[in-house]
């Protein structure tokens, strides 16, 4: 047996009480260190779920925008969401003077929170014009304004324009012209903006009348041809009709207030008036036609729409809308006629809206274009697209 040696001085003992005195003092660093990257951790993975739940509320209003234009246009919106236990403040509203809804959504968990901005612009292709022709197209003695937004009346024409007019009648637009072919500007005849020939071809896009037929649908009327010819107050919408529609009589005042889509398999026919008597078209509602859609020589026609431009489309047919300089029919409606041979004639109209067919016939009319239009995704061929998108 081995017995220590007195002369050993502990050598060991010492290494051993150093290294104990730096552990205790390296402790804190690292659990100090353990903590803050916990902490980082968290905050990033906060950061993120913030971040995705942010762009879901992005996409919210977006998805509210594309099927309900209106309702944003006129009240905006401004909604509180829950999206994966995460809490989302939405707000979206149409600014006119940049035809764009400004959407912002606000995630707050855990006291941090996310802000994504965006600007939201809906392509609606030929209703951003206030006339898109798919053929030559002749304008005569007519005017197109917007007295709210100088310079947005924009023609565009696949095909060559003429543009004439009198000195009684000129014709006046306050809008870009511009065609595929050649542009003619007459005398008496003044173009506002600028003059564009030989410009790529505006896409007609295809249209699906299952979607008219479902809203038609909605409630269950379902009826055939249908004659409103008696005067008197009538009302119809959401109707589908399967057959022909008559409205109104020529000795007679006939008022047709729509609540929805009127869907017709036929034709659509407003029958003129004497000068004693009127038809009116009031409510709320889209008018489609699988036939065409006219109003009689000399009717005393008003089409009031309060809440929103309706879409009046003739989806195989022909719209014909005819007066005179003494009795000038106000339309205020999105006129559409998508066939190949469709032809769409307004003389001595005045309208609120846009006009898009394969030919268009226009004399002695004025047309007003409203900037909202291109606030509105449910037209054909319309889409969204995003033009800013930013984190605040």
């Amino acid at each position: 047996m081995n017995r220590a040696n007195k002369t050993e001085s502990g050598q060991v003992l010492i290494l051993v009480l150093i290294l104990l005195a730096v552990g205790a003092l390296l402790i804190y660093p690292m659990l100090n260190l353990s903590y803050s990257a916990q902490k980082s951790h968290q905050i990033v993975e906060i950061n993120t779920l913030n971040a995705y739940a942010a762009d879901s509320g992005i996409e919210y209003a977006r998805y509210k925008i594309y099927n309900f234009p209106s309702e944003i246009q006129s009240a905006g919106l401004d909604e509180y969401l829950v999206i994966s236990g995460i809490d989302v403040h939405v707000i979206a509203e149409f600014e006119y003077a940049e035809a764009a809804y400004r959407i912002t959504s606000t995630a707050s968990r855990a006291s941090r929170s996310t802000t994504i901005e965006c600007m939201v612009v809906i392509d609606v292709g030929l209703f951003g014009k206030v006339v898109a022709c798919d053929g030559d197209l002749n304008i005569n003695q007519c005017v197109f304004i917007n007295p709210e937004y100088p310079g947005e009346s924009d023609v565009f024409v696949n095909g060559n324009i003429t543009i004439s007019g009198s000195s009684i009648y000129p014709t006046y637009i306050d809008g870009d012209v511009s065609a595929s072919g050649t542009v003619t500007v007459g005398e008496h005849s003044t173009v506002t903006g600028e003059i564009n020939e030989h410009e790529e071809l505006l896409a007609f896009p295809p249209i699906d009348p299952t979607v008219h037929e479902d809203k038609a649908k909605a409630t269950g009327d379902i009826r055939g041809s249908t004659y409103l010819t008696s005067g008197g107050n009538y009302t119809l919408g959401p109707t589908f009709i399967d057959g022909n529609l008559t409205v109104g009589q020529s000795n007679k005042t006939t008022t047709l207030t729509l609540e929805g889509t009127v869907y017709v398999t036929g034709n659509i026919t407003f029958v003129g008036c004497n000068s004693s008597n009127s038809t009116t078209l009031q409510g709320f509602g889209d008018i489609i036609a699988e036939g065409n859609i006219s109003f009689g020589t000399n009717n005393i026609f008003e089409l009031t729409i309060t809440d929103y431009l309706p879409l009046m489309m003739s989806i195989y047919g022909n719209i014909s809308i005819t007066a005179d300089v003494n009795r000038r029919p106000y339309v205020q409606a999105i006129i559409y006629a998508p066939a190949p041979a469709s032809v769409i004639s307004l003389d001595w109209v005045d309208a609120f809206g846009s006009v898009a067919a394969r030919t268009i016939n226009l004399n002695h009319s004025s047309l007003e274009y409203p900037a909202e239009l291109r606030g509105r995704a449910d037209l054909p061929g319309s889409g969204l697209d995003t033009i800013i998108y930013l984190f605040k």
